[in-house]
């Protein structure tokens, strides 16, 4: 079982969606687990749970000692360039369409930048400004327009 973004876990404490957790990460309690939604016994002791984080330190303490915690550092340039060429080549296989195999350098080190969530997001906008000035390349300033409206908040009213 993942357990996508356990950092991201919260709001209301009366009820704390890791209370569960201190029970199903110890074998001997998670022999016996008693989902209280459903009121059914459960033997979740065979359970390899598996759980990403961008930031361990919003998880208590009692959670943390029950892992195995990895810290996997972000990717360094030639890292992000080989991501950035692969997420480059599935968008334009999944859409079918006509660009250069491969962006141009400067773009590639551009998108190296990005954190390797954001690039696919990045590459759309820029296919789609390359596309509106009707080119079959990328250029840095077809990635960059997205960051200089990034922050900014569109207004939606009537």
């Amino acid at each position: 079982v993942v357990l996508d973004e356990l950092d991201k876990t919260g709001g209301d404490s009366r009820y704390d969606p890791m209370g569960s957790l201190y029970g199903l990460l110890e074998h001997d309690t998670a022999l016996h687990f008693k989902d209280e939604f459903v009121e059914v016994n459960i033997d979740a002791s065979n359970i390899l749970w598996v759980a990403t984080a961008n930031d361990e330190s919003s998880i208590p303490d009692p959670i943390l000692n029950r892992m195995n915690v990895y810290v996997i550092d972000r990717p360094d340039h030639d890292g992000s360039i080989k991501i950035a060429m692969s997420i480059y080549r599935d968008i334009l296989e999944q859409h079918k369409w006509v660009f250069d195999a491969e962006p141009a350098n400067d773009v590639l080190d551009c998108l190296a930048e990005e954190a390797p969530r954001d690039m696919r997001k990045v590459l759309i906008d820029a296919f789609g400004g390359a596309k509106l000035d009707k080119r079959d390349h990328l250029l840095t300033s077809d990635l960059n327009s997205r960051k200089t409206s990034a922050g900014k908040k569109a207004k939606i009213g009537f």
